[in-house]
């Protein structure tokens, strides 16, 4: 009889088991995902990326400067759905601040912006301590 008893033999076959198991699944999150690609009118499954029909070409740096400084000057007015009820305030209240999507602090260009966001947008999220000042540690906290 071995030093383990009659029992060891079903007990390391399980944990033989267990352990062949954990390095299957291991294997299997490391495999590239599977590709289904459509190449010359048939169906390829293959671990490369499907190829493109058309060459890409990257953008230059200038290109994507040009393109983001572009966005930097588009004033917040553009970003206004159409349907906004806080339109027409905006144009009362604080010209050129409008509600859009945005509702954090990192989303805004002033406090002024962010003032008038906590004011008159529904669902901001920029005043955490409830104070009425928005923004304390990224615009308003000089204030």
């Amino acid at each position: 009889m071995s030093r383990w008893g009659s029992r060891s033999k079903p007990a390391c076959a399980q944990r033989c088991f267990a352990f062949a198991l954990l390095a299957l699944s291991a294997l299997a999150l490391n495999a590239a995902p599977v590709n289904k690609c459509l190449i010359n009118g048939s169906v390829s499954y293959q671990q490369d990326p499907c190829p493109s029909s058309q060459a890409r070409k990257d953008p230059s740096i200038e290109a994507l400067n040009a393109e983001e400084q572009k966005k930097r000057r588009t004033p917040a007015t553009s970003l206004a759905p159409a349907s906004s009820k806080a339109a027409p305030q905006a144009a009362a209240t604080a010209p050129g601040f409008a509600c859009d999507k945005r509702k954090y602090c990192s989303q805004m260009r002033s406090c002024e912006e962010a003032k008038y966001f906590l004011a008159h947008c529904p669902g901001v999220s920029m005043d955490g301590d409830r104070d009425g000042i928005p923004c304390e540690e990224q615009w308003c906290g000089h204030q």
